[in-house]
C-alpha cells in the first residue's frame, strides 16, 4: 500500500479544525501522512491543529508567517515522503473512502492523475452535484483538443481547485512543479503545470467531495485585498503553458479567456470590500483601470456574452459600477 501525504494549508480556522482532520483521519485508507501547514493564524487555529496531531502519530503540524495557500502548500511538498499527494482544505469535506477510490482509481487505470465528482455546500444544504463521467485519457490528445477538460463543472472538467484530484510526487518532484507565488487563484496554475507532464489520467463518476462554497461576505474576510493581478497573473501561467499544446485550439483558447473574464468579474465585485476602504470615485477609477488592461490582453476576436463585457469594450466604467453593486446586493449572503 503507497503512502498519500495528505496536505491542508489552513488560516484563521479554528472552528473547522476537529471536523476537517476527523474525515481526513476516519479515511478507510491508512497509509497517510497529514501536513498541516498553519499560515500564521491569529486565532486558536495552530492549537487546535497540535491537539489533533496528539490524537494521531500520522499528523504533523507547521507553522508560518503568513503568504496564503500557495506557499503553504509548497513548504508541505517539500515536506511529505508520500507517493501520491492529495490537497484537502479544512472547510471541507470528503467521504471515508474518498482516498481509497482514488488510489484504486490511478492505480487501476494506470494514469498519472485521478478526478472525481463532488457536491457544492453552501453551510446549510448541498446546492450543486458537479457528477463526472468515468473515463480515462490519452493526456496528449488531450492537450489537442483541452476545450472540454477546462471548467471543474464540466462532466469532463479537471482543471480548477485541488480538492477534488489525486497527483503522483514523482512527477511533482521531476519536474519541479509547484504552485505560483499568488495569494489566490494559484489552483489553475498548478494543474496546468502537471497536465503538461503526464500521459494519462483518469475521471471517476464517484462523488467523493464536498466542497464549503464561499459568499460575497466569507470571501472579503478571506481575501481584504485587490485580487485583479492574481487574476491577470494566473490567467497569463495558465495561456504560457496550455497556449502552446495546440495553437489552432479556439475553443480551449477562448475558454481559458473566458476564465479570464470570470476573475475579473470577480475582482470587480472585490473593489466594494469595506476592508479596502475605497470611496466611489476611488473605485470607478480601478474599474477602468482593470477594465482597459482586462481589454488590451484578450484576443480581438474574444466575445463574452455578458453585459458587463459590453460595457468594458464601450469604457462605460460608471455603468460597470452600477450593474456591479446591484450584482453584489442580490448575491451578497449567497
Amino acid at each position: 500500500m503507497k503512502k498519500v501525504s495528505i496536505i491542508i494549508p489552513v488560516y484563521n480556522m479554528e472552528n473547522c479544525v476537529s471536523e476537517g482532520v476527523g474525515c481526513i483521519t476516519c479515511q478507510t485508507y491508512e497509509n497517510m501522512e497529514i501536513i498541516i501547514i498553519d499560515d500564521g493564524s491569529k486565532d486558536g487555529t495552530y492549537l487546535k491543529c497540535l491537539a489533533e496531531a496528539d490524537k494521531d502519530r500520522r499528523i504533523a503540524v507547521f507553522s508560518k508567517n503568513n503568504e496564503g495557500p500557495a506557499a503553504a502548500r509548497n513548504l508541505a511538498l517539500r515536506k511529505a515522503t508520500g507517493e501520491y499527494v492529495y490537497f484537502f482544505d479544512m472547510d471541507d469535506y470528503i467521504e471515508p473512502n474518498a482516498i481509497e477510490r482514488l488510489v484504486g482509481a490511478i492505480e487501476s487505470s494506470e494514469s498519472d492523475l485521478a478526478v472525481c465528482s463532488f457536491s457544492m455546500y453552501d453551510g446549510k444544504r448541498i446546492i450543486r452535484t458537479i457528477k463526472k463521467i468515468n473515463a480515462v485519457y490519452d493526456a496528449s490528445s488531450a492537450r489537442q483538443n483541452y476545450a472540454e477538460h477546462l471548467s471543474m463543472y464540466g462532466e469532463k472538467g479537471i482543471q480548477g481547485a485541488p480538492w477534488y484530484k489525486l497527483y503522483k510526487m514523482d512527477i511533482i518532484r521531476e519536474n519541479k512543479i509547484e504552485f505560483p507565488p499568488l495569494r489566490k487563484s494559484e489552483d489553475d496554475v498548478f494543474i496546468t503545470r502537471y497536465v503538461n507532464c503526464i500521459e494519462r489520467f483518469c475521471i471517476i463518476s464517484d462523488v467523493l467531495c464536498r466542497y464549503t462554497v464561499n459568499s460575497y461576505k466569507r470571501f472579503w474576510e478571506k481575501y481584504p485585498f485587490d485580487i485583479f493581478e492574481t487574476a491577470r497573473k494566473s490567467t497569463m501561467y495558465v495561456y504560457e503553458v496550455a497556449g502552446k499544446w495546440n495553437s489552432a485550439d479556439i475553443p480551449a483558447r477562448n475558454g481559458i479567456f473566458n476564465e479570464y473574464f470570470r476573475k475579473t468579474f470577480g475582482s470587480l465585485c472585490f473593489l466594494f470590500n469595506p476592508k479596502l476602504g475605497l470611496t466611489s470615485k476611488q473605485r470607478i477609477a480601478r474599474i477602468k483601470e482593470i477594465s482597459d488592461i482586462f481589454i488590451s490582453d484578450i484576443p480581438q476576436d474574444f466575445y463574452v456574452g455578458h453585459k458587463v463585457f459590453d460595457c468594458m469594450k464601450k469604457q462605460k466604467y460608471k455603468t460597470i459600477y452600477v450593474r456591479i453593486l446591484l450584482h453584489i446586493i442580490r448575491h451578497y449572503f449567497d
